[in-house]
């Protein structure tokens, strides 16, 4: 029997494809899906017209989440203490020094899900101190829903940003901003997902574009201004070499 031709995937589909892989190939994005379907699930079982409120609030406050982490936690000074620096390293400084391994190019979960945690049991104290009977679905469908939402986006964007596939206009904006933070000025534009320029801009750690195009590269911009042979990255790039798949040569040149 002859054999029916299957139609060629184009670019586009190959690219999509390619980064709902990557995803879904680590443990957090999983579970935090897993998290964002129950939620739901239990929401519209106790669904109410405040919700329509409390979503978009949730996904708000997860862009103020988001900003505040990057900016004040991830970009902590260096810490003397190697096993401090390492947890660090692990969170965000290993992204700056190998901005293309996809092993960092997503947040832990053991950060991550005690931050969620955290934040569903304050706000959940909160609606019920404000007298709210639905406080758990409240708390479930600010957290739960329009955070958990918004961070799956964020994991999308900045894994698009960091990958040379074909993208979206959205993805293609957030990717110069992000490159910025990366290759320019590492202590500005810290927010990553789509519209979160708002915030730097708030803030006051945006970019204008005439600046941009007179920017240079800082001073050992991939290590956050350390310089690259420092002992505590040596030894952190030594000591995840395997789980981070990074090569002898990967781990030489990243000293220079």
């Amino acid at each position: 029997m002859a054999s029916i031709d299957q139609p060629a995937l184009s670019p586009t589909t190959r690219a999509i494809g390619y980064r709902f892989r990557l995803l879904y190939g680590h443990f957090s994005i999983q579970l935090m899906t897993l998290i964002l379907l129950v939620a739901t699930v239990y929401t519209a079982l106790h669904w109410e017209p405040l919700f329509l409120l409390l979503i978009p609030a949730g996904i708000g406050g997860q862009m103020l989440t988001e900003y505040s982490i990057h900016r004040h936690i991830f970009h902590l000074p260096p810490p003397r203490n190697q096993r401090l620096f390492d947890l660090l390293y692990l969170c965000h400084y290993g992204h700056h020094d190998f901005p293309t391994n996809t092993k960092l190019f997503f947040v832990p979960i053991w950060f991550m899900l005690p931050v969620l945690v955290a934040g569903f049991l304050i706000y959940w104290a909160i609606f019920a101190l404000l007298g709210f009977d639905s406080a758990l679905p409240m708390a479930v469908a600010f957290v739960f829903v329009g955070h958990v939402l918004t961070f799956l986006g964020y994991e999308w964007y900045h894994m698009t940003a960091h990958l040379n596939i074909r993208k979206f206009a959205p993805e293609v904006a957030v990717t110069r901003r992000h490159n910025i933070h990366h290759f320019k000025d590492f202590t500005r534009m810290f927010h990553v997902s789509y519209g979160g320029q708002i915030i730097d801009r708030a803030m006051g750690t945006a970019i204008d574009p005439d600046t941009r195009e007179r920017l240079s590269r800082s001073e050992f911009i991939r290590t956050l201004g350390m310089k690259p042979d420092d002992p505590r990255l040596i030894r952190a790039r030594d000591r995840f070499a395997g789980k981070l798949g990074l090569s002898e040569r990967q781990i030489q040149s990243a000293r220079r």
